[in-house]
Parts: C-alpha cells; structure tokens; sequence
C-alpha cells in the first residue's frame, strides 16, 4: 500500500494558490491540506488551480475562530464560519474538515472558554457536516497553543461526547512529541477513528532534521490500517495559519523535498 503524500499550503504564508501549486507539483505530492480564505477565493478557483497541476484537495484547515468561547456571539461567528467551511468542502469533493482549538497567545492572558461549549460548538457543526456528507477531524494541538484537548486521550474523550459518526481524529507528529507519553501507543489507541496524519520532526523541521522516530510511527501507521494521506507540515517557528511566512522559502521547499523523498525510500513499509 501506498499512502499519497500531501503537503499543507498555509506553511507557504501569503504566497498566491497559483503559485504554491506549481511549487507543490514541481516537489512532487500527489495533493495538498487546503488553508484558503474562503471569502476572497472561490470553491471553483481553488478546483481548477489545483486540478491543473494534478492535485488532489485531502483536507482543508480552518481560520483562527473560538468554538469554545463562553461568549455567545464569539461562539456563534466560529460556528457560523465552520459550517460556511463545511459548504465550500462541499463543492470542492468533500475532503475532510480540519478542527481544532482556538490558537491563543496564553502569555498574560485569561480564558473564559469551556470544553462543555467546545463539545456542544463541535456537535453543532458535525449535524451540519453530516448533511453534507462531509468527514470532521479534530486535531490535538499542545499546551502553548490551547487548554483543552492536546493529545489523543482527551481528543477521544471529545469524540465520546459528541457522538457523532463523521467527527474522527487528525493526529500531528510535532503536537505528539511536545503531549503523548508514547507516540507510537496513541496513533495505535486511535486506530480507526484516525483520519488524517500530518508529519513534521520534533523541530518542525523536516523528517530526519529532529528525534522523532517516524519508522515506529509508519508502524504503527501499518499496524492500525491508516489508508489515508500523509501531509507534511514543516513550517517556521511562530508561524500559525493565516500567518505571514518569517523565514526562507527556499529552506522551507528542502525540508519538504527531504522529507518527501524520506517517504518515498519507505514505500514498500507504508
């Protein structure tokens, strides 16, 4: 089995669509995890840009909205914007939605949120996907990111809560190596509620440039049955989406080259 390999657009900053397709495509991916301003672009230009260079749409990352904010109307603008998500993934093939926490700057800061909000916001917004028929996949960040949900415990708990069929887990090597006491254990105890598998190495570098061992993780990967894509997501340090990029492109597209033709040496394995 050979899973594709992905890379996710937000890592390139403010760089056109357009022009991060040509570099993707250039590298080599067989598809990409989609960050787009669904406001400025349309569904049917992010198709044919895509589309032209032989890229598939795996997934789409969401905008920085609070979905468990204890204030109602912060809570109903996030709600409002993942369901608008859930409608462009809609027409774009139905590629799984990304979900996560709100992205803090915890420095100083205090936050009046709730996972009870967070659980009720995500139970909302999966009705809504489910009419689409459409796959959610809540992602554990890491405790400078968010509160509630960083590893794949507390993401299975939410799971629980929620109840709902096309809600499932996206798992991110760099979050891992920062919350799980055991990797390899908690991609096994996810099994086949694990829908989406994003690599970066330890530094947020490419694979091979940290400690991480990504053997074990293909691994473990093999031993639960995970079909789906692997998405790299090197990116540089602060650098969140929607962010603009800080650092060089040209180490960005080495890391990503590098890790790519690390997958690729491991084919037989994954």
């Amino acid at each position: 089995m050979r899973r594709k390999i992905g890379v996710t657009t937000w890592v390139f900053g403010n760089i056109e669509l357009v022009d991060i397709a040509e570099m993707v495509a250039q590298m080599g991916f067989d598809g990409v995890e989609l960050y787009v301003d669904i406001d400025r672009v349309s569904p049917q230009e992010v198709k044919k840009i895509l589309a032209d260079k032989g890229l598939e749409i795996f997934s789409l990352t969401p905008g920085n909205v609070d979905l468990a904010s204890s204030d109602r109307h912060i809570r109903n603008h996030a709600i409002a914007y993942y369901k608008k998500l859930i409608d462009y993934a809609a027409e774009l093939g139905q590629p799984i939605v990304v979900c996560h926490e709100y992205i803090q700057n915890q420095t100083g800061s205090v936050y009046t949120g709730s996972l009870e909000f967070l659980s009720e916001s995500c139970r909302e917004i999966a009705l809504h996907a489910a009419g689409a028929n459409i796959k959610l996949g809540f992602e554990p960040l890491n405790r400078y990111l968010c509160r509630f949900v960083l590893k794949s415990t507390d993401v299975l708990d939410l799971l629980s809560e929620i109840n709902a069929e096309n809600m499932t887990v996206v798992l991110d090597a760099f979050h891992m190596n920062i919350e799980e006491d055991d990797p390899v254990k908690a991609i096994r105890r996810c099994g086949e509620q694990l829908s989406l598998y994003q690599i970066a190495d330890s530094n947020r570098k490419g694979i091979g440039f940290g400690h991480i061992s990504f053997e074990e993780h293909l691994a473990a990967l093999d031993a639960i049955q995970y079909n789906g894509p692997i998405v790299i997501e090197c990116a540089h340090p602060r650098q969140t989406p929607g962010s603009q990029s800080e650092g060089s492109l040209d180490e960005l597209k080495f890391y990503l080259s590098a890790s790519k033709d690390w997958l690729d040496l491991k084919k037989p394995g994954f």
